[in-house]
């Protein structure tokens, strides 16, 4: 085999690994936790380029070899520099995912605690997927609407039955105080945030088609902090 035909096998195996690190969302990768997995591809490439070094030192001249032997080098450098970097190379992986997928909420690499990111969209809101009831429901972060709120047509399609509500109450919402029946939401789950029992309410009238993430989930949070065009949310 080649000398340059092996450091492209080698290359070749090194990056495959290096993705399976950085896109694997499990806790182990072929039944080995990640750094036994990085440990293992790493030192394997270093025993195999050895070995190739001297066999390839035995079929050539030296200062061929030398020259084999810096380029293999070099590349080595490179990809020790990216594993040394996966954790702001995942951060980076995250970061993009949310800007492709809209409403998409992904975990904070390396974080304290359970901390989840989502991106400001063009309309210069937040918005997020979740369920509520197992339903499929369209949000918006909305600090300014006390509690989780929604126009009936919404509701309906959510599974709350609407007939028999009762617009008794007024909540504050991003459009200004709306008469409003108060429900209650069994499970509300955004991401890998789940909360149970969590007070809503139902507006009159036409309203925006999404559901308000108002202050009756956002309070039961850690913490939520907007960092320019970034929300963290803490469980």
């Amino acid at each position: 085999m080649r000398r340059d035909t092996i450091l492209w096998v080698i290359l070749a195996v090194l990056g495959l690994a290096c993705l399976a690190l950085v896109f694997s969302q499990g806790e182990t990768i072929a039944g080995l936790d990640k750094d036994q997995f990085a440990g293992l591809a790493y030192y394997g490439a270093w025993g195999t380029a050895m070995a190739a070094g001297v066999v390839i030192l035995a079929r050539t001249q030296l200062t061929t070899a030398i020259k084999s032997a810096v380029v293999w080098g070099l590349a080595f450098l490179v990809l020790v520099a990216a594993y040394a970097y996966a954790p702001e190379f995942q951060a980076l992986k995250d970061r993009v995912y949310a800007v492709l997928v809209p409403g998409s909420l992904v975990p904070v690499s390396g974080s304290e605690g359970r901390q989840f990111m989502a991106v400001r969209t063009a309309d210069g809101h937040f918005h997020l997927n979740g369920t509520i009831d197992g339903a499929p429901a369209p949000m918006m972060v909305d600090t300014g609407a006390s509690v989780v709120a929604m126009d009936a047509e919404t509701a309906q399609s959510l599974g709350i039955d609407t007939r028999s509500l009762n617009y008794t109450q007024q909540v504050m919402t991003a459009n200004g105080l709306a008469r409003a029946a108060p429900v209650r939401l069994d499970t509300v789950k955004i991401g890998d945030i789940v909360r149970h029992n969590v007070p809503a309410a139902v507006t009159e009238g036409k309203g925006l088609g999404v559901v308000l993430l108002g202050m009756s989930y956002l309070d039961t949070l850690t913490s939520y902090d907007f960092r320019g065009d970034r929300l963290i949310l803490t469980d």
